[in-house]
């Protein structure tokens, strides 16, 4: 067992709010299938903020708990039975998935049947709080990443000493656990996103920037950005952003009309995430007929996506005049 320092989260005292420290804690001696990290750098997820926003009870969500799912660090010990890494190995942390259910078994961790539980909620057992021996939820994500010192479980780390040339360059990559590759995956698998495609990207975090890369490099026929920081379209352009559209600016039309000035159709691929319930539903509006739209960002708990049903059915060309009820009407009626 060693002594090491970690943010620990706490019920908020207010709704909404978070109640995270910086504690002393100590971390147990990896077990079977385990290994012990220092972390080096760990990216911040807005999941971190939401799932500690909330009062203890929600969806399984328990206090103290230690965070964090986006860790780069250094090898340190192993457990028993642990073959993808050894000691001094510098690694990457991604999510917990169990490997045996029928999603991981046919290569889909991500939609593994103990998702939820393994990584929103976590285990306890791997650590000990120093001051008053409370036991805090960790293991979250398979490696909470927000403690110096850290176990974390086999399946969730990648071994990179192949393809980190130096400490600076492993910092840099913590990202990559979710944000680079949660966007990178909208483009590639869940959207398939490719040369005929209109894609429209709301919010321009780490997801969103992995997805504009990635609609980049699958030249993607135009790409779309939507944020109300200035700065992040700016930087958006420089990475081959087609159009921006800042939500920021008060005379701004809304997504659906802005898009279709320019491509009447609407987006062919509209990927959110920022969770935010008015982008989300505007950018419902905002996409073609057999188009997709992607959802990323973790929205408020509870919230229920406001869906027009009729919006997509071929009925938009239409004259105003034509009487469709009374069509259906004597249709039901024969």
């Amino acid at each position: 067992m060693i002594t090491t320092t970690a943010i620990v989260a706490r019920e908020p005292e207010q709704p909404l709010s978070i109640n995270w420290t910086m504690e002393e804690v100590e971390v147990y001696t990896p077990g079977e299938g385990e290994i012990l990290v220092e972390m080096r750098a760990t990216g911040i997820c807005h999941t971190d903020i939401v799932l500690s926003s909330v009062p203890a009870g929600t969806s399984g969500i328990q206090y103290p708990k230690i965070l964090g799912h986006e860790g780069a660090g250094i090898v340190r010990a192993l457990g028993q039975n642990v073959k993808s890494v050894e000691v001094g190995d510098p690694v990457l942390l991604s999510y917990y998935s169990c490997s045996s259910c029928a999603p991981c078994q046919s290569a889909h961790p991500a939609y593994c049947e103990v998702f939820a539980g393994e990584n929103y909620v976590g285990r306890q057992g791997g650590m000990k709080i120093s001051k008053n021996g409370e036991e805090p939820w960790s293991k979250y994500f398979g490696q909470s990443s927000f403690a110096r010192h850290s176990v974390v479980s086999e399946v969730s780390v990648v071994n990179v000493k192949d393809m980190i040339k130096s400490e600076d360059e492993l910092k840099l990559f913590a990202p990559l656990g979710c944000g680079f590759q949660t966007g990178m995956g909208a483009i590639l698998n869940s959207s398939n996103a490719g040369p005929d495609d209109v894609v429209m990207i709301l919010g321009l975090g780490a997801v969103g920037m992995g997805a504009l890369m990635t609609a980049k490099i699958r030249e993607c026929k135009a790409i779309i950005v939507v944020d109300k920081v200035e700065a992040r379209l700016e930087h958006a352009k420089r990475l081959g952003a087609s159009h921006t559209i800042n939500t920021g600016t008060p005379d701004e039309p809304n997504l659906k009309d802005a898009v279709r000035q320019v491509f009447p159709s609407g987006a062919s691929v509209v990927i959110d995430t920022t969770g935010v319930p008015t982008l989300i539903e505007e950018g419902l509006q905002a996409t073609q007929k057999r188009g997709k739209l992607v959802l990323i960002g973790v929205p408020p708990l509870g919230y229920e996506l406001n869906v027009d049903v009729v919006q997509h059915i071929n009925v938009s060309d239409l004259d105003p005049s034509f009487k469709l009820q009374k069509v259906l009407t004597i249709f039901y009626c024969k």
